[in-house]
């Protein structure tokens, strides 16, 4: 279809330029010609098309210069390889390495840090990073019970140093998968600490989570018209057929039967294939409301399976599907803590009306791979637990470890590493990059704390905070 309209999109900007260069070697000699040099920045992102492209490109003159960090390899997920990079020497004979060692953005100890995480990919191009800035703070390491404890101590931290003076831009909370912004953003709503996700939509507001909310409101009240858009919202998900004539004839059967649209279901006459489908979730939201007593998430979960919701999501093997199952999972095990469909709901309209957004002066929450590039005084890394930091799935763990080069190095001043000993529903024992840290780069508790107090972070030090905060008009 692009080619019958003569158009292109981006992958085909990369495609079409570099197959031309390989197959004709007149017009690969008249353009290499008219270049003295080749010069290309983040060539650790390089895929092949863009490395056939620049190899040829250079190929008359001999001459590339490339700038790139093998540990910041970050994005296979795109097609990067970091082979190209680290076999640079090898692709052009003669080729010279200058080690940019000197870093300006961090202090000694966040240095030694990501130093000693990154020595353990043993095909990494060696190098050190120092610094003149000297040793600055330790990296706070901290062990928490549960998500919610770990994001409220953080929302106390945050106001701590607020009330001392850091700027809420200077700070961030920096996590591996989306879904663990939820518990944060909670946290700071309820600390009142202004705060903009980079990149994205709070949880509440995000495709998946709205789809879920909207079946359990659907399975709730599945008679009454105030589900209506519940059901405009979820029927076609996984695509059942419904289009906008089929759902357009629903909503005549609706006014006319007095119904909901779900009720108005067996009263429209629809095409044989999307009749049958339509049916089965009908009777599937149904058979949810006689199921025996359970909790608001055992519901939940039944309902995105019998719907063929999740399998749907299972089968598509993108990024983007597995972040929505990550998501539903944070639901499902938050969901377990409500006893009615009601109270969720509620929880889920006060948190959509958080006062998140965007402006200068909030805190940054992002994930490792929208960090890169940015750099922040204040640093939190969430959740640097096994399965999650690396995770269970992860495709490449030497990539994890370069994540975690990434995180750590995004820290200008203080880096601040937890986790959890219980996460949505699992016990969880820390990531292994935090016992590759050395022992001298890290302190068990906050920095301001007293040697032996790390277990009395409660009380007196969150009492002396609220009244700061309270000082500011921030409590």
């Amino acid at each position: 279809m692009l080619r019958e309209q003569n158009a292109a999109d981006f992958g085909d900007l990369l495609m079409w330029p570099t197959l031309a260069l390989v197959h004709d070697t007149i017009y690969r000699d008249r353009w290499s010609r008219r270049f003295t040099a080749v010069l290309a920045d983040e060539y650790q992102d390089v895929n092949r098309a863009q490395f056939l492209w620049l190899k040829m490109m250079s190929e008359a003159s001999g001459e590339l210069f490339a700038v790139g960090d093998d540990s910041q390899s970050i994005y296979s997920w795109r097609g990067a390889k970091v082979r190209f990079i680290r076999g640079f020497a090898q692709e052009f004979p003669g080729a010279k390495m200058y080690r940019l060692e000197q870093n300006f953005r961090s202090t000694g100890h966040i240095l030694d840090a990501s130093n000693a995480v990154i020595s353990h990919d043993p095909a990494r191009i060696p190098k050190t990073l120092f610094t003149r800035k000297g040793a600055g703070m330790r990296i706070e390491t901290l062990g928490f019970a549960y998500g919610s404890e770990e994001a409220e101590a953080i929302a106390r931290e945050i106001g701590r140093r607020a009330a001392h003076g850091a700027a809420w831009h200077d700070i961030a909370v920096i996590y591996r998968q989306n879904r663990l912004s939820r518990a944060i953003e909670e946290a700071f709503i309820k600390a009142r600490v202004p705060f903009e996700i980079v990149g994205d939509v709070g949880f509440w507001q995000r495709l998946a989570v709205k789809d879920a909310l909207a079946l359990l409101s659907l399975s709730a009240s599945p008679e009454d018209r105030q589900s209506d858009e519940a059901f405009r919202r979820v029927a076609n998900k996984p695509a059942r057929g419904l289009g906008a004539k089929s759902l357009g004839e629903i909503e005549i059967a609706a006014q006319r039967e007095g119904t909901s649209l779900l009720g108005a279901v067996p009263h429209t006459k629809l095409s044989p294939k999307c009749g049958a489908a339509l049916s089965r979730f009908v009777q599937t939201i149904r058979a949810s409301g006689r199921r025996e007593p359970e909790s608001v998430g055992e519901r939940l979960s039944w309902l995105l399976e019998q719907t063929g919701y999740l399998p749907a999501l299972r089968a598509d093997d993108s990024d983007e599907a597995a972040n929505q199952r990550e998501n539903l999972a944070e639901l499902i095990s938050l969901a377990h803590d409500f006893a009615e469909i009601g109270q969720i709901m509620e929880h889920a309209a006060l948190a959509s009306g958080a006062p998140g957004g965007k402006g200068k002066e909030r805190v940054q929450l992002l994930t490792m791979h929208r960090a890169k590039g940015l750099e922040f005084r204040h640093v939190f890394l969430p959740a640097w637990e096994e399965g999650i930091f690396p995770g269970n799935n992860a495709r490449n763990h030497d990539e994890e470890r370069r994540l975690a080069y990434v995180a750590l190095t995004r820290a200008m001043e203080q880096a601040t590493i937890s986790w959890c000993d219980y996460r949505q529903g699992a016990t969880t024992t820390p990531s292994r990059f935090v016992d590759e840290i050395p022992l001298e780069n890290r302190i068990n508790r906050w920095n301001w704390m007293e040697p032996h107090s790390a277990a009395r972070q409660t009380g007196a030090a969150w009492a002396q905070t609220q009244r700061e905060l309270s000082a500011l008009g921030l409590a």
